[in-house]
């Protein structure tokens, strides 16, 4: 599954790991149900070394924040659902986050539908 979205924005990167030296690695992404979901930066080349994950795909927004292009879930072998040609579709400038906490797939899929929302929505984090 992957979701193509109107820009979804991220809120501004968690205070606590800002402090203790992490730098902007973490960011929340706030669902159309109001939850937010924690996603880790990572480099676009360990990305192989995830599976059973949600992947987003972002670029840098004003204020520390990130703007969301895609959301694709990863299956048990770390490959995306539905193959984008080349994996990770990642240029200058796009930022690869995973969510590892979701314990199901069924979690998992229930994430990308919040994130995605109905066509044409867009959803801000707080």
């Amino acid at each position: 599954m992957v979701a193509v979205l109107p820009p979804l924005l991220s809120d501004h990167p968690p205070e606590v790991p800002q402090r203790a030296g992490f730098g902007d690695r973490y960011h929340y992404f706030r669902g159309l149900s109001g939850r937010r979901y924690l996603f880790s930066a990572v480099p676009a080349a360990d990305l192989a070394d995830f599976s059973r994950a949600v992947v987003i795909l972002a670029v840098r927004a004003p204020g520390k924040r990130l703007a969301a292009r895609s959301v694709t879930l990863l299956d048990r072998f770390g490959r995306p659902e539905t193959h984008e040609r080349p994996w990770p579709p990642a240029g200058v400038g796009t930022v690869v986050l995973v969510h590892l906490l979701s314990e199901s797939e069924a979690e998992r899929r229930d994430l990308v539908a919040d994130l995605s929302g109905p066509v044409g929505a867009l959803a801000l984090a707080a």
